[in-house]
């Protein structure tokens, strides 16, 4: 039977705001707890903190509506503004965080958020204006960062460090307070009443404002069917479904018979059958009987052309499809349900969604079902189909399960990446000698008294003498010292010498320098030939030095040779190039740039960090995903490895900014399968844009 329509009014207990109030006590008190083991911080900053998170708090409690303009803190988390215009960086960086707290602590939140509702007697209350959620936190570590008199790359810094601690423990606090609300007799509201505030707008009674229609493909592409069904202007004087607050255009009897059918065909096994292409069968409302001109056959159509887009994207494996194409009915029984599925990222179906795709990141394109990670997502999605009836809690609750496949797989990675620490270590002191004995060569060849056969010799042989010493011994040594010191007296040496006692240093100075030289040749092995031209070049420039002259004579003497000054070095063709290193069993592939010199790079702090799944190509087009899991403070090369591969991936910071900005790779970890897949769909749709400009 289908679910009464309901026009109920929440009723807040009567101890509310008793309640409210000693809530709000005991969360800054685990938020100040949190943040002091963190970090020790001074009372004054700490007070700070707590004080602006309390703000927060009094201010969602405290607003009986949401006015229009505050609309806009329905954006997604990663859009909404925490600061001021003038730092804009650390309001993206702040939306980051708060977007990232939001998936960590999804499930929890939800839990918590429900029962807010029920404690505040606000059905309109939006899932991301949670009082107790991640925008207080983030407000509170502006005011933390502004006490402590950070400056703009120390703030960020600070945000950075306490960002996977609180997604680590923040957890913990949630679900400390929703045993807290439930001690204190708060039940949790039922999803289905829940319902978008109203806006005077043309798409007011579906429940989406024209934020929501701006930012969130999945409600405008609900809207864009709804006014194609209904054959009038999009959204006007239409209803978004039957199963929430408002009243239906389509009779009780239709839904109920909506409902039985969809089980009716969940015990039959359909869709998990095969349509055409293999790709699993999708409903739609002409399928379920649902006329045209219903809402119902709005939200119906419009989660047929997001299983759509989730069948077709390129980025799933088969075996993964199939375990989503089998939530179809589940999903669609949601979104009958509830009247926020389509508004809500929140929302347990849609959690669970993006869950399942999230913990199948990584996995190769040609896993097979025997897979056992791909065996345990359709293990969760039979249990799901098994027990879902009306009550979304199931759904968090395999959500739960699916957390604890990411965070395994997420520990397998970094199991395999550890291997590699001791060969990264290696890599990373050759980078810093190469790096070193370059800075020191280029320094002496800039200078305009240095003849380019000199330059020349310094930057393929001297400077691998310097590296080598740098290796063993270290640049604040005497033999850094001694072997960078003949480089001066060499030059020197090939001055004009004017004045007799000039010239007798010289003689004295020669012996050693040779010396020191002819050491640091053998210790590289300069073949001889080459040795002996560099010290014949030596010794002819000395000479001509003794004689006052700054050149030797030219073979031709009616035309003597000008000075060759030594060209600062050309910028040489960088290209990415890979290679590979083996040490044992331990394979690692090197992405990085060839043909010039290896400048630290700077990557994307704002896109990329410790912990995503990036996807990324290799080398001719061999597309690849990899955990990042560790990224490189000095040059910003990132670690990546996959327990699906028998190698790892070292990868130039520069490399991933390119790709990045040319669209070639991606942070899969953090995208919604359910959102990119309603974005696809709605591309498609007739008069979705026309919706997004409304």
């Amino acid at each position: 039977m289908a679910p009464p329509v309901s026009n109920e009014i929440l009723q807040a207990p009567d101890d509310a705001w008793e309640i409210l109030r000693d809530c709000r006590v005991f969360f800054l008190k685990q938020l100040a707890r949190l943040l002091q083991e963190a970090e020790p911080f001074p009372e004054e900053p700490l007070r700070a903190f707590v004080k602006a998170a309390g703000a927060y708090f009094d201010d969602i409690v405290s607003t009986e509506k949401r006015s229009r303009f505050d609309q806009l803190g329905k954006l997604t988390a990663s859009r909404i503004s925490l600061v001021g215009e003038d730092d804009l960086e650390l309001d993206i960086r702040l939306g980051s965080f708060v977007a990232q707290l939001l998936e960590t602590n999804s499930g929890e939140l939800w839990r918590v958020y429900l029962r807010f509702v029920t404690l505040l007697g606000r059905p309109d209350l939006s899932p991301s204006d949670n009082p107790v959620g991640p925008k207080a936190v983030a407000k509170g570590l502006v005011a933390l960062c502004t006490a402590l008199d950070d400056d703009h790359e120390r703030a960020l810094d600070r945000i950075a460090r306490l960002e996977d601690y609180f997604g680590e423990f923040l957890p913990g606090v949630y679900l400390a307070l929703n045993d807290f609300l439930v001690g204190r007799g708060v039940s949790a509201a039922q999803p289905a009443i829940v319902t978008a505030p109203d806006v005077v707008d043309r798409s007011a009674e579906s429940g989406a404002t024209p934020c929501m229609l701006a930012n969130d493909p999945a409600a405008a592409l609900q809207q864009s069917l709804l006014g194609q069904h209904a054959g009038a202007p999009q959204g006007a004087g239409q209803v978004a479904w039957t199963g929430g607050a408002a009243a239906s255009l389509v009779a009780q009897a239709m839904f109920g018979r909506l409902l039985a059918r969809l089980d009716d065909l969940e015990r039959a096994g359909s869709p998990a059958g095969e349509g055409k292409g293999g790709a699993p069968r999708l409903l739609n409302a002409t399928e379920l009987g649902v006329p045209s001109g219903a809402p119902e056959a709005a939200a119906i159509d419009a989660l047929a052309m997001i299983f759509e887009a989730i069948f077709e994207s390129p980025a799933l494996p088969d075996a993964i499809k199939s375990a989503l194409g089998s939530l179809q009915i589940p999903t669609l029984k949601a979104a009958m349900q509830d009247s926020t599925f389509f508004t809500a990222d929140a929302h347990p179906a849609r959690q669970l969604l993006d869950k399942m795709a999230r913990a199948a990141v990584g996995l190769p394109f040609d896993v097979t079902s025997r897979h056992p990670l791909c065996a345990s997502i359709q293990q969760i999605a039979s249990r799901v189909r098994a027990e879902f009836a009306s009550d979304t809690l199931v759904f968090l609750k395999h959500v739960a399960e699916l957390d604890k496949l990411i965070a395994e797989r997420d520990s397998a990675a970094a199991q395999a990446a550890a291997a590699y620490r001791p060969l990264l270590q290696r890599l990373e002191k050759s980078d810093q000698a190469d790096a070193r004995s370059r800075e020191a060569i280029d320094q002496f060849c800039m200078n305009p008294e240095m003849p380019a056969e000199i330059a020349g010799f310094l930057r393929e042989h001297w400077q691998r003498v310097l590296r080598q010493v740098w290796l063993e011994h270290g640049d604040d040594t005497p033999q850094w010292q001694e072997n960078t010191l003949v480089i001066d007296n060499l030059l020197w040496s090939i001055r004009p010498k004017i004045e007799l006692e000039e010239r007798k240093q010289l003689a004295r100075v020669l012996p050693q320098m040779l010396q020191v030289l002819a050491a640091g040749m053998q210790r590289v092995s300069v073949p001889d030939a080459t040795r002996a031209e560099f010290l014949d070049t030596c010794f002819a420039l000395q000479t001509a030095a003794m004689r006052g002259a700054s050149r030797p004579p030219a073979v031709d003497d009616e035309v003597p040779a000008s000075p060759e000054i030594a060209a600062p070095r050309p910028a040489a063709s960088v290209h990415p190039s890979v290679s590979e290193l083996k040490v044992g069993s331990q394979l690692l592939k090197i992405f990085d740039l060839a043909g010039g010199p290896r400048t630290p790079g700077r990557y994307r702090q704002s896109q990329v960090r410790s912990g995503d799944w990036l996807t990324f190509c290799l080398a001719d087009d061999q597309v690849l995903c990899g955990r990042i899991c560790s990224i490189n403070k000095g040059n910003g090369k990132l670690l990546l490895a996959n327990p699906d591969w028998a190698f790892a991936v070292l990868l130039h910071p520069s490399i991933m900014d390119g790709q990045l900005k040319d669209g070639q790779a991606r942070v899969s970890s953090r995208v919604s399968l359910f959102n990119a897949a309603a974005e696809q769909a709605l591309q498609r749709a007739p008069g979705a844009e026309q919706v997004r400009q409304s």
